[in-house]
């Protein structure tokens, strides 16, 4: 039977109380700060979506995928939801659920690569080119 949900405030609450094992564990890997210090939310609403984990702060949406994502319906869902997300600013990582619970250290890396890339208000710049009188002395 199918639930019907006008409110997506209530489903993301009935989201967070079914939590597949792999939310669950990866919840328990960004939760309270722990990477990069960064605030993740859990089945954050952002309409018409409801987002897996979201960390406002960095912009970055990372998905939970179980197998409804992996038939033509749902890979062509989630493509229209990346591409929507990608249009408001945020940026989308999946991750499957066998990723998760048996790659959890690889899946926390990336997720780290991408905050201390998002979160880094300054780059690296790129070193200066050579001025072309500093070469000419050089040459001398």
């Amino acid at each position: 039977m199918a639930l019907e949900w006008q409110d997506p405030h209530n489903f993301a609450k009935h989201l967070k109380k079914a939590s597949t094992p792999a939310g669950y564990l990866l919840w328990q890997l960004l939760r309270n700060r722990q990477r990069c210090g960064a605030k993740f939310r859990r089945e954050y609403v952002k309409e018409p979506y409801i987002l897996d984990f979201y960390c406002p702060e960095a912009k970055l949406c990372i998905e939970c995928d179980g197998l409804p994502h992996f038939t033509p319906e749902g890979i062509a869902k989630d493509l229209a939801r990346t591409e929507w997300l990608n249009a408001q600013g945020i940026e989308v990582i999946r991750f499957t659920s066998r990723e998760i619970e048996s790659e959890s250290e690889r899946v926390l890396k990336e997720i780290d690569i991408a905050l201390k890339r998002l979160l880094d208000p300054n780059p690296a710049p790129h070193p200066p080119a050579p001025s072309p009188r500093s070469t000419e002395e050089k040459g001398r």
